[in-house]
């Protein structure tokens, strides 16, 4: 046994008659590993139709909306289709993460736009109707065109350095 396991060494016999030498660590990191990538896997499907479920509930609740028009639908319509946006770009990710793809900070990043344009839509909607107050919302709309002007600029870097890395 050598000084560097930490477990007993399993000896085994090749078809060919060469002998490899086993750890019951590294035989348990294999199995451990595998199963945990099939638990991993598991939970990004529930993950992915829990993501599915919710984006044909607001797709539902949106639709009911142009059915029962109001003055309020039109801000409540835009909100739900933006956030299915993002839900769908959150199941993109998802599907990535199954196919086992690189990891990449663009899909965030677009989530993050969207989310920031879906808070300025929503909130010239209100100041339209004249549902609140002027100042406070355009204080709104200004920290949100900041995070706009960051994302954008952050995709910008990211897509740089991808580039570069390729």
């Amino acid at each position: 046994m050598t000084g560097n396991n930490r477990f007993a060494i399993l000896s085994t016999v090749m078809g060919n008659g060469d002998k490899r030498e086993i750890t019951i660590e590294s035989w348990f990191n294999r199995y451990l590993s595998r199963w945990f990538g099939y638990l991993d896997d598991i939970i990004l499907i529930i993950v992915a139709l829990g993501i599915v479920t919710l984006a044909v509930i607001l797709l539902s609740e949106a639709f009911s909306d142009f059915y029962y028009f109001t003055t309020h639908s039109i801000s409540h319509i835009i909100s739900e289709l933006m956030f299915v946006l993002i839900l769908m770009e959150l199941f993109r990710q998802v599907l990535r993460q199954l196919s086992r793809h690189k990891f990449s900070l663009n899909p965030f990043l677009f989530i993050g736009l969207i989310a920031s344009i879906r808070g300025i839509l929503i909130i010239q909607m209100r100041l339209a109707l004249g549902w609140t107050e002027s100042w406070i919302t355009l204080a709104q709309i200004g920290i949100y065109a900041i995070i706009v002007l960051i994302m954008v600029i952050s995709f910008y870097l990211s897509a740089k350095v991808e580039k570069s890395s390729d």
